[in-house]
């Protein structure tokens, strides 16, 4: 048997195999953030297509850190449709986890009806948003909405809990030099930094109990010029096991480095077209992007399991279970990831939007690679449409 198809339990919660679905926007919310008919359809696609683990598609736990059609958990309300859907999921036998978040300053006041707030007021150069600095009010009112949201996550049914402290948003934002200036305690040092992240645990884990597993997804590392380094990643990551968190997912970057989160093609027409913030630009500024985006920002090649080596030094550091993710197209390289140690769990994002199925599969001794031809696409039509695969064709223009 594979070792990808070994049983395992993470404080209880028994799961059949070591790949897990991570974490995946899947723009299927109404305008309220609850889920609608299509995640529930695409939910039991997953479920059936043989993946152990479930993680929601970020969730939102204040209104003023949402975006396009996003899961929200701000409210008591939300609960019992949550818990028709993990029902949904049990049946068709995977476990499932939220995973909760805060948009901070990746958003745009469009979506949220004020202006997006962050620890600093740094301009975001990729949504084109200058943020309003947190206040102190601000900070606790973003806490308390985190450790409220995990108590309603355990309520719903969900098998675990995960914070979003990756990729540039709110958790991100505080833990990066780049986006974190502040001068109070709420910054500098890289314990002033992980302040906010602390609190959050320490609320949620009061809200949840101590049987209940909360994971993290974090960036180990950015390629901004004054961003996370991985040396203070891994600080950063062995301080979150001593915290308590169950699980840590390591994945890198944020929007505004050029795309490291991802690897692969950046289909600048796309983001001209379909993201609102570039289609009221000047027409000399969209020509300039659709002929030489890809020039001036230089899109990242794509390699496979561009984060494991990252994973495989953040193990050996810390006595909690690692999930490796990006990238990760080829069984016998998702075996090996977990035979040498290097991580106890591989995350899958785009090769399961393109084949849920894919789990089974390999379980069924399929050595194929997946077929994910790293266009991105499912990612940047995202701003106006639901996820999918498009297999690099594009779409017309959403005029909506």
């Amino acid at each position: 048997m594979s070792v990808l198809f070994e049983k395992t339990e993470i404080k209880g919660m028994e799961l059949k195999n070591r790949l897990v679905r991570s974490a995946t926007h899947e723009a299927m919310a109404d305008d309220d953030g609850f889920p609608t008919d299509s995640l529930f359809k695409l939910y039991e696609r997953l479920a059936k297509g043989g993946v152990g683990l479930i993680i929601t598609g970020y969730t939102y736990v204040s209104r003023d850190g949402k975006t396009t059609a996003m899961l929200g958990i701000d409210t008591d309300e939300h609960i019992s449709k949550y818990q028709e859907l993990v029902n949904h999921v049990h049946q068709n036998g995977a476990k499932i986890a939220m995973q909760i978040n805060h948009c901070g300053r990746q958003t745009s006041k469009e979506m949220t009806g004020a202006q997006p707030i962050a620890p600093s007021a740094v301009k975001d150069k990729s949504f084109l948003v200058m943020p309003r600095e947190m206040t102190e009010a601000d900070i606790e009112r973003i806490i308390e909405a985190f450790a409220q949201a995990a108590g309603r996550v355990k309520e719903s049914g969900f098998d675990a809990l995960q914070l979003h402290g990756a990729h540039g948003y709110l958790i991100n934002q505080f833990l990066c030099p780049h986006t974190n200036r502040r001068e109070d305690k709420w910054g500098g040092s890289l314990e002033n930094r992980m302040r906010f992240v602390t609190e959050i645990y320490e609320r949620s884990r009061k809200n949840v109990g101590d049987d209940y597993p909360i994971f993290i997804k974090i960036s180990a590392y950015d390629h901004m010029k004054n961003g996370l380094k991985l040396e203070e990643g891994i600080v950063m990551a062995e301080k979150m096991a001593e915290m308590g968190f169950d699980g840590i997912e390591v994945s890198c970057g944020i929007a505004e480095d050029g795309g490291s989160t991802l690897r692969g093609d950046t289909p600048y027409d796309v983001i001209l077209d379909e993201w609102h913030m570039y289609k009221d630009k000047d027409f000399l500024f969209r020509f300039i992007m659709r002929k030489f985006g890809s020039k001036i920002v230089k899109p990242i090649p794509f390699t496979q399991g561009f984060n494991r080596e990252s994973a495989k030094i953040i193990k050996e550091k810390v006595n909690v279970p690692i999930f490796a993710v990006g990238g990760m197209i080829d069984p016998a390289f998702m075996e090996e990831t977990v035979k040498s140690g290097e991580a106890d769990y591989v995350s899958l994002c785009r090769a399961l939007i393109t084949d849920p199925n894919f789990p089974n599969k390999i379980r069924e001794g399929s050595r194929e690679l997946s077929r994910c031809i790293h266009c991105n696409l499912c990612l940047f039509y995202l701003a106006t449409r639901s996820v999918r695969c498009y297999q690099g064709k594009r779409m017309k223009s959403n005029q909506s």
